[in-house]
């Protein structure tokens, strides 16, 4: 994936979750931030950022805020864009899903029982499938970890698709860490244990979890590698 025309910033401030203020060519820019996450971790004033700039006439800012750089390494904070990297790396073959047949089909937000599931499929056994793709953005020390903020949404997918699997799906949960350099990925557990006690029982009940990272730079992210997802890593 390539961002069109990005430019390098200084964040400064960020007034709500929406918008950022940004220092850019010597002048101070109203951003969109397309992560409505905290980011605190990142969202440091005098960070390097990078921006892309849209050219829609309707739009309240020109610009999106997609990456900022941590200690040198870029990591993306677009939030949309994961399930985009999943399909594609589904469809290409790039991301293998374990112990099954491999993927025939994919479909986008599906709906089953109470929730929205990010990507739907068939297998080459014609077996049905579930992904629910989660972006990930917060690290320490090479440890990757979701989420940086309280999510009942992924709480409820989680369980979703544990009944899923007890339904007779594959069902699998597929992190897409949105940095490189990263040895492991867990639950941000000291946040949400439940959503921890969660994953727990549902891998217990047959849904697999997997965890990729990317290569990422101001303009571009790509999927690049599986990395070990371990529940019992503490962050």
């Amino acid at each position: 994936m390539e961002y069109p025309e990005v430019s390098l910033a200084t964040f400064c401030q960020r007034p709500n979750r929406f918008v950022a203020i940004c220092q850019l060519a010597g002048q101070q820019v109203i951003v969109h931030v397309k992560n409505t996450g905290k980011c605190r971790e990142l969202l440091i004033p005098g960070v390097t950022v990078a921006l892309t700039h849209s050219r829609n006439p309707n739009r309240k800012t020109a610009y999106d805020l997609i990456a900022v750089n941590k200690n040198g390494n870029w990591i993306n904070i677009d939030s949309q864009i994961p399930n985009d990297l999943a399909e594609t790396a589904l469809k290409s073959g790039l991301i293998s899903l374990p112990n099954v047949p491999p993927v025939k089909s994919v479909h986008r937000e599906v709906v089953y029982l109470n929730s929205r599931l990010d990507i739907a499929g068939t297998l080459m056994d014609d077996s049905p499938f579930f992904v629910e793709v989660k972006g990930v953005t917060l690290e320490a020390n090479g440890l990757a970890a979701f989420p940086d903020a309280v999510t009942t949404r992924g709480l409820k997918h989680v369980q979703t698709l544990r009944e899923a699997q007890n339904n007779g799906y594959h069902a699998f949960l597929l992190f897409i860490v949105q940095m490189t350099g990263m040895h492991a990925m867990t639950i941000n557990t000291k946040l949400q244990p439940e959503l921890a006690t969660a994953i727990r029982l549902a891998q217990a009940a047959g849904v697999q979890v997997l965890a990729y990272d990317c290569q990422v730079t101001p303009a571009t992210i790509t999927v690049n590698h599986p990395v070990i997802f371990d529940l019992e890593q503490d962050y």
